[in-house]
């Protein structure tokens, strides 16, 4: 799966973008892992144009941790400075485990508890 950009509009505007397959021990929940890593230079943006999925998936980031999806429409997300993600795709079989509304209105706010109980580690 590396190197595939299944999904993604516009691919060479994201610098770095990997998928790994979920190893069989999460395989059940996980169908595959994906992490970007964008360095853009100062004063510019790279608009990444996210379709529409019928898929939740769970986002750690540098300042928090998501759960979103599944998504109805497409949207965007403007890419600014230096950063990254690691997500999973998840299976349906997944969802409750992070969410007890797993319709389309689950985002961040279905996440907030989880988000509180992460505290980065000093020196980060």
């Amino acid at each position: 799966m590396e190197g595939s950009f299944k999904g993604i509009l516009y691919p060479a505007r994201l610098p770095t973008f990997n998928r790994v397959p979920a190893p069989a021990s999460v395989a059940g929940l996980v169908q595959w892992f994906w992490i970007p890593e964008w360095d853009i230079e100062p004063g510019r943006t790279s608009r990444q144009h996210l379709i529409a999925y019928p898929a939740s998936n769970l986002v750690v980031q540098p300042a928090d941790v998501v759960f979103s999806g599944p998504t109805t429409r497409a949207a965007h997300r403007d890419l600014t400075g230096s950063g990254w993600a690691v997500g999973a795709l998840l299976r349906p079989a997944a969802v409750p485990l992070f969410t007890d509304n797993p319709g389309p209105s689950a985002t961040r706010r279905s996440f907030w508890r989880w988000k509180n109980c992460i505290r980065p580690s000093s020196g980060q």
